[in-house]
């Protein structure tokens, strides 16, 4: 069995619908299957906004 592809606009989708809702991304997570996962912050860890750019930016 593969893993289901996602885009780069599909998280950025997402990440944005969340935000508008009112919602403070601090984790996402996308499984095997495809499920995108967007997690509160918690206490003491620090995100990164540039981590997405990243991961698809070393994927070409």
């Amino acid at each position: 069995m593969s893993s289901t592809r996602f885009t780069k606009a599909q998280v950025t989708r997402a990440i944005s619908g969340a935000q508008d809702a009112g919602f403070e991304v601090g984790v996402v997570e996308v499984t095997k299957d495809g499920t995108i996962r967007i997690l509160p912050p918690q206490a003491g860890q620090q995100t990164k906004p540039d981590e997405v750019e990243d991961f698809f930016d070393a994927k070409g």
